[in-house]
């Protein structure tokens, strides 16, 4: 199972997406290998364009797995986030939320974001890193 970055799901459904990324993420949502959380849909949400639907993005992404965000998982964040800050690295909230939940699941975080690389150094952050397919 890999908790799926926003930075992968943009590539895989917008028709400009990299077509690399479309072909080896198929087989992990085919296979149920994929996995989102409550934040990934909120910013696939807010970055839906004018003529996108809610319901086609909640059709598409409804046999990927929700791995929840426990509400106990807010301090373990701050922590992360204030961890990170003073080795001088500077993650948006974003990404201390979506890392959190991987390192208490327990699965690989497969991103498009080289930020999540730059965590992994200082965070228990396991990762499947594909933004060399974006070259």
């Amino acid at each position: 199972m890999y908790l799926v970055d926003t930075s992968v799901w943009i590539q895989a459904l917008r028709p400009s997406g990299h077509p690399a990324i479309r072909e080896r993420l198929k087989p992990l949502i085919v296979s149920g290998e994929t996995a989102l959380t409550e934040w990934i849909m909120l910013e696939l949400m807010t970055g839906l364009r004018t003529a996108e639907r809610k319901e086609t993005l909640l059709n598409w992404l409804a046999p990927v797995t929700q791995l929840p965000f426990d509400a106990a998982w807010w301090e373990q964040a701050w922590e992360n986030a204030a961890q990170l800050r003073k080795r001088g690295i500077s993650p948006t909230a974003a990404d201390c939320v979506i890392a959190t939940v991987a390192i208490n699941h327990g699965v690989p975080l497969l991103h498009c974001d080289t930020d999540f690389e730059i965590m992994k150094a200082t965070l228990p952050l396991q990762t499947v890193d594909w933004t060399n397919y974006l070259r």
